[in-house]
């Protein structure tokens, strides 16, 4: 059991480096927690090479899913070998890692050992032959059960449909997707080190290979606005009652200010794009004091307001 468990690690690991990998949108894990396969006694399964849109995939969740008293979901990922009845399909959910041990008995918590990463695995499940398979316990990690993430990764595929991306090349991002390229490893490439005489070396800091993502536009899975129905006014309901007038929101584009900023000294993070991760992998960063010129925040071409206006968020929760 332990050599068919490192088997599956060790290809859901391959799997993790060659995937496609989208970026959802706020509202996607909401809709998912309240999805119909999600939410119902029972999953039928079809044929999952067809509705699959790849056959190997990772999608991050900003706004994670939350299920009852599980570890929120940050991720999803899915991996299929073979193909016909042959099809092996696997399955992780993603969280947080320091959500780990805080199911855990207090003696095991106190010596696992966790891994620097901000997110980990915590539950795979397969479906081979039929049969779907939860390895491990998934209670003390805070997992899903085997068949909810199942209808999780099949109600994520229902939002994404094949179909939504363009049928002539399948490489090429949906309407409703944007597509930026990250390097996959920062650094020099393995095998190299920095060179200390500047350019006389390029090639020992060229980065790595790129990955492309895509990110899935918010608007379509924004909850739509009841059409307006009114001709000379207000269009009334059953009841003959009159329907409100829509709240009006706030639009910060619209009503901020410019506001001054005075000289002044502000304490500045010396690593800023590195600092989670420093923090969470149990480092420091030192502030540093910085002067910060006089000038003025907010859009421009706007009137200096002497209250320091704001710009209005919506609330969004």
């Amino acid at each position: 059991m332990i050599d068919v468990y490192r088997d599956l690690c060790a290809s859901a690991g391959a799997a993790f480096r060659a995937s496609e990998v989208w970026l959802a949108p706020h509202s996607m894990a909401d809709q998912l927690a309240t999805h119909p396969l999600v939410n119902q006694d029972y999953v039928l399964i079809d044929t999952l090479e067809d509705i699959a849109p790849a056959r190997d995939g990772f999608v991050y969740f900003p706004r994670p899913i939350r299920l009852n008293d599980l570890h929120p979901m940050y991720g999803l990922a899915w991996h299929m070998q073979l193909t016909g009845e042959d099809l092996a399909f696997s399955a992780e959910t993603i969280t947080d890692t320091r959500l780990i041990p805080t199911r855990l008995p207090p003696q095991l918590a106190n010596s696992i050992r966790l891994p620097l990463a901000p997110y980990c695995p915590n539950s795979l499940t397969t479906h081979v032959y039929g049969k779907l398979v939860s390895y491990g316990n998934p209670d003390p990690f805070g997992a899903p059960d085997a068949a909810t993430v199942l209808a999780l990764v099949l109600a994520f595929w229902d939002l994404r449909a094949p179909m939504a991306r363009n049928a002539e090349d399948p490489g090429d991002p949906s309407e409703d997707e944007d597509t930026v390229s990250v390097v996959q490893q920062d650094g020099p490439l393995p095998g190299t080190k920095k060179s200390a005489h500047g350019r006389k070396n390029k090639r020992s800091t060229q980065s790595g290979p790129k990955r492309r993502i895509r990110v899935i536009r918010e608007s379509p899975y924004l909850p739509a606005r009841a059409p307006d129905t009114r001709e000379d006014g207000p269009a009334a309901t059953e009841a003959g009652a009159m329907a409100p007038e829509p709240i009006p929101q706030p639009s910060w584009k619209d009503e901020t200010l410019r506001w001054e900023v005075s000289m002044k000294f502000q304490n500045r993070c010396p690593n800023p794009h590195q600092h989670r991760a420093i923090i969470e992998a149990g480092g420091e960063c030192k502030p540093t004091k910085v002067p910060v010129k006089a000038h003025f925040n907010g859009p421009k071409g706007r009137d200096v307001d002497p209250r320091r206006t704001v710009r209005i968020v919506p609330d969004r929760s």
